[in-house]
């Protein structure tokens, strides 16, 4: 198996260039933030415990994240490429991932770093809206619904998720800076790190990126 993980800021477009990529090649688009609310809408106990952290725009515990990816490697094909999309968000957690790669006989192959300045990143998320049935995502300026307010795909009501309102967006930019981007140095330590150009529209980023994974 091949593992590519994809870093960059909330708002950086990494779900958006992995899903662009993984379409394109086959890959698996592995979201975290998707599986953890679809835990939440279940209210599983792992889901109550995850919005709890969620909804402050904290970090989900380590061990509910290492246990997804840990089933997700359990179950794939020996010859499956993995685009990790929201896992590792810390150095602990990327010491865990080393462990499940090994374990699972998996390559961590290269890290992308998608860099999106502070202003671009804060206009995305404030203009983010999404549909709490589908899970469909639109952005009132650069991907809108094609009636306002209402999803494209089944028709029902857009939400500003509590994690995109601003108190709350303020405060993952903080935990990012703090607890994520370190994860940067971590990876260009062990020569596994490229960055790319993420703050152009959404084909000319996933372009950039697909570029980096080389």
């Amino acid at each position: 198996m091949r593992v590519f993980i994809f870093l960059g800021a909330p708002g950086a477009g990494k779900g958006t260039a992995a899903a662009k990529i993984a379409a394109a090649t086959g890959a698996w688009h592995v979201s975290t933030g998707a599986m953890l609310r679809d835990l939440v809408r279940e209210n599983s106990p792992a889901g109550i415990v995850a919005k709890s952290h969620i909804d402050k725009g904290e970090l989900v515990p380590d061990h509910i994240l290492a246990g997804m990816i840990g089933e997700l490697f359990e179950a794939a094909e020996k010859d499956a490429t993995f685009i990790l999309d929201g896992f590792p968000r810390t150095i602990a957690q990327a010491e865990e991932l080393d462990g499940l790669a090994a374990a699972h006989g998996a390559e961590i192959v290269k890290t992308i770093n998608i860099e999106v300045p502070e202003d671009i990143l804060l206009k995305r998320l404030g203009g983010r809206r999404v549909c709490p049935v589908c899970g469909a995502s639109f952005h009132v300026e650069s991907l809108p619904p094609k009636q306002p307010g209402i999803c494209d795909i089944c028709g029902n009501d857009l939400v500003l998720r509590d994690d995109d309102k601003p108190e709350t967006v303020k405060n993952r930019l903080l935990v990012y800076a703090e607890k994520t981007a370190p994860l940067t140095g971590w990876y260009e330590r062990i020569g596994k790190l490229a960055r790319a150009d993420g703050s152009g529209n959404a084909d000319e980023a996933a372009r950039n990126v697909a570029a980096a994974m080389g």
